[in-house]
């Protein structure tokens, strides 16, 4: 698929929810901070398994976290000139939909935008196409985002 030059591409790998969960927390609290926007665009959502995680650690921006935008339309509302974060799961079919919506939605749109599609390792079929995946700049991991050197 093709990519808007605005909309930079990340991936995950995960092996549970609560490994994405873990992997994820750390990192959209630093993006909060940061004043990025987050929306969480998952088929099974994770947001009782995130809320019971931020309960039991110290984070200093509970309630910014307890109140991220789970599953809302992609919309022009809260235009801010901040980096605009998908954190999109699921399926394969389920990602592809997300990532043309977003791409669909932010064509000629001057914006900052990435997308993180986090893939379940065990659903993963072709693992090495998505390694060599050239629209991918970036992988998150349980360290934090780390550039894709090119080969």
């Amino acid at each position: 698929m093709e990519n808007n030059d605005c909309i930079k591409k990340t991936y995950c790998l995960y092996a549970s929810e609560w490994h994405l969960t873990i992997m994820l927390l750390p990192f959209i609290s630093k993006k909060l901070f940061e004043k990025d926007r987050i929306y969480m665009k998952f088929e099974n959502s994770i947001e009782d398994k995130m809320k019971q995680l931020v309960d039991k650690l110290d984070f200093r921006n509970k309630d910014e976290l307890n109140n991220i935008q789970w599953n809302i339309e992609i919309n022009d509302e809260d235009y801010t000139q901040n980096e605009r974060i998908y954190i999109v799961a699921g399926s394969n079919e389920y990602m592809e939909d997300m990532n043309k919506k977003i791409n669909l939605f932010y064509k000629n749109k001057e914006s900052n935008v990435e997308i993180i599609n986090c893939f379940d390792i065990e659903k993963i079929e072709k693992k090495s196409e998505l390694l060599r995946d050239e629209s991918y700049i970036n992988i998150l991991t349980t360290k934090g985002e780390t550039l894709i050197s090119s080969q």
